[in-house]
């Protein structure tokens, strides 16, 4: 290694990385030297136990230390593809073992008889015995790998990828974990330049490793046991970082200013005068929870989180409502153009057509401009609209109250624009809303910033809906049943995954769907909605069938949020095992919603997914919450909460189900911001934080 290589050197100072390699490296954001130290394995195979061969069983995973008794070659074609084999026998004190390679024509080159090495990986019986009689079959090794790890013997026995617990990296095209293991090791003395960022109290409170023996042990473990209290120490790291940065952004939204929004008896009771129906409790509680928050000057920053039909949008309206009636502006930020119309309709019932808008792509240039207008003037008005609210020329001079729905499709900047759309110094309170429920742990680590309203209870006269997975051989029963449904007067939805046929996907698609539709229900008005259609097609699509005019409507993903057709009973997924589960039950949640007693049919692709223990989780609840704890163990939160756009979804060790961890590491965390505010005393642990751009800055 070379005396002037350092933690910050660009990954082409070493040795064998040129710009091709570099820009490969690039891909798993390895960039600097640091970042292969910082690059830690996804997992580790225990390649420490050397097994004589006479001692090896099929199907366990084994490290064999050996001699090249015998090596042969042959070409021979996989398809189009010419084929290198290499056969080997390795042999032992205790026996022999054949091995083979493919396509590595390096290799015959290294393997001279009589050659020292390691080999590792899943052992198999030799199938080639079976072909052969007893007295043929005894002459030839009992047990094969086929392209095992190999590693030579050197006289200092360091081994690097066998006989140890190795570490398997992350890989990419031209980047393969062997070549990240191989860099890694060669890199460990540089170990000891990286800064210990964490106070000793803290270490010595929760008997955490150092910095440089985590590091180490994460990397190259010496014993199982070493490499638990290694990842213990980096769990906490990067949960402990989490928990600074939300910190400081609470407490950086706390001291801006926000508009005054009071309320009282008379607002309260035409309000709820208006409603043709009575709130649930945690309605009315979380009501009062918005209400106390918008009467300050300090800004809200609220999560309403609800499972599905558990009646947000009711909140979210007497939020804007309350803003309206003191002489503000509303922005209410929708994720597709059919959220947004549908919103925005609902709005005007309420607050009447002169006090909300509509802005959205497909709305004309004129149009635009006199919105905008309004929106920069003092008068009160609420724009419903969706990524159209987030452009630069979008400016208001009295906007009290932002709200984003399905807020995980939102990442932090368009939130950071939302923040700043007022003219002037006051921004607006913010209130968040989400269909997914959210377990507890995020809670305290992604959205360890906000204040949390949950909707746990669902309108009274609400029926459960009935979830039946429907093997393909048994279509036919609950297709009688859906046409059965339709003829008495009921609408059904038919969700397909993708808009077009796929040759690599063979899934139905929503095309050949609504055909199918049609050809089994030939009298009855079927409709197709999907994103690809122009926004005014969208919108007469969603019209019929609310009117009932179209009776079953195939559709794509597009209708996930925000449709609501109290008559529509049945709710069809074709592709189901395609879909995470929060997705499945936001499509289930758009049926039952009125007096009808509701269905929901899961239609996997094949037999053999039909017994997904993943899908089976819906037919035995209707509880979002139980249903998103299970989509975060099974998917990861980067994919249920769009995390990755807004600096969660890159944790290495730490996992956001770690409750315990997380407990700890916001407790510190609280303890440290009160006696030292901006990290004065820890500038390294501060740039930590700024570096992983989950806050922009602590003054």
């Amino acid at each position: 290694m070379s005396p002037q290589l350092r933690l910050s050197s660009p990954v082409t100072d070493l040795s064998g990385i040129g710009p091709a390699k570099a820009q490969a490296l690039a891909k798993l954001h390895i960039t600097h030297v640091r970042d292969f130290l910082y690059t830690f394995p996804r997992r580790y195979d225990d390649f420490s136990t050397i097994t004589p061969i006479d001692q090896l069983k099929p199907g366990q995973t084994s490290t064999i230390r050996g001699r090249v008794k015998s090596v042969k070659t042959s070409w021979g074609w996989r398809g189009r593809q010419r084929l290198l084999r290499i056969f080997v026998d390795i042999e032992d004190d205790t026996g022999i073992l054949a091995v083979t390679w493919f396509n590595l024509r390096f290799l015959p080159k290294q393997l001279w008889q009589g050659r020292e090495l390691f080999v590792a990986g899943k052992i198999e019986a030799n199938e080639f015995q079976r072909k052969l009689s007893a007295a043929a079959a005894a002459k030839l090794p009992k047990f094969r790998l086929r392209s095992p790890v190999i590693e030579f013997i050197t006289a200092n026995l360091d081994q690097t990828h066998t006989g140890r617990i190795t570490p398997v990296y992350p890989e990419t095209y031209g980047v393969s974990s062997r070549f990240i293991r191989y860099q890694t090791k060669n890199l460990l003395p540089l170990i000891q330049a990286i800064p210990e960022y964490l106070p000793a109290p803290i270490r010595s409170r929760h008997k955490l490793l150092g910095i440089h023996q985590a590091v180490y042990e994460a990397h190259f473990p010496s014993s199982t046991e070493q490499l638990s209290v290694a990842q213990a120490r980096l769990r906490f790291d990067e949960l402990f970082f989490l928990q600074l940065a939300a910190l400081v952004r609470r407490r950086d939204r706390r001291q801006k200013k926000a508009f005054k929004i009071p309320a009282n008896k008379t607002t309260d009771n035409h309000f709820f005068s208006l409603l043709p129906f009575q709130l649930t409790g945690a309605q009315t509680e979380a009501i009062r929870e918005i209400a106390g928050d918008l009467n300050r000057t300090i800004p809200m920053n609220r999560l309403l989180q609800g499972d599905v039909g558990s009646g947000k949008s009711v909140v979210a309206l007497y939020a804007a409502y309350l803003a309206l009636s003191a002489g503000y502006s509303v922005l209410y930020l929708a994720p597709t153009e059919v959220l947004a119309r549908q919103q925005a309709n609902s709005f005007t019932k309420f607050l009447g057509a002169d006090k909300v808008a509509l802005l959205i792509s497909a709305i004309k240039t004129k149009a635009k401009k006199e919105i905008k207008h309004r929106l920069a003037s003092p008068q009160s008005l609420c724009i419903v609209g969706t990524h159209a609210l987030l452009q630069e020329d979008v400016l208001a001079s009295r906007c009290a109250l932002a709200i984003i729905d399905e807020q995980h499709r939102f990442g932090v900047a368009q939130r950071r624009t939302l923040q700043n759309i007022n003219s002037g110094e006051k921004i607006p309170h913010l209130l968040s809303m989400t269909a997914t429920p959210i377990p507890r742990t995020l809670n305290l680590t992604v959205y360890g910033d906000l204040d949390v309203s949950v909707l746990n209870e669902l309108p009274p006269g609400r029926r459960l809906i009935k979830t039946n997975i429907v093997s393909p051989s048994e279509r036919d029963d609950a297709i009688i049943h859906i046409l059965q449904e339709l003829h008495s007067g009921r609408q059904a939805y038919v969700v397909a995954p993708l808009v077009e046929e796929s040759d690599k996907l063979q899934v139905k698609s929503a095309k050949q769907t609504y055909r199918e539709m049609q050809h089994l229900f030939p009298d009855v008005a079927v409709g197709l909605l999907h994103g690809q259609m122009p926004s005014d097609e969208k919108e007469s699509v969603l019209n019929n069938f609310n009117a009932g005019a179209i009776q079953l409507l195939v559709a794509t993903a597009v209708i996930e949020v925000g449709i609501d057709v109290p008559n529509a009973t049945i709710m069809i997924i074709e592709g189901a095992e395609r879909f995470g589960l929060a997705q499945l039950h936001q499509f289930r949640g758009r049926v039952g919603r009125g007096v009808y007693q509701s269905y929901c049919y899961l239609f996997p692709t094949t037999e053999e997914t039909t017994s997904s223990k993943r899908l089976q989780v819906l037919t035995e609840t209707n509880d979002g919450f139980i249903i998103a704890e299970e989509d975060l163990k099974l998917r990861g939160p980067g994919e249920i909460y769009g995390l990755a756009q807004s600096g969660f979804g890159n944790l290495q060790v730490a996992s956001l189900l770690d409750y315990a961890t997380i407990k700890k590491a916001r407790a510190e965390a609280t303890t440290l911001l009160e006696e030292d505010p901006n990290l004065k005393n820890y500038p390294i642990l501060r740039k930590k934080v700024e570096q992983k751009n989950l806050v922009t800055h602590f003054e």
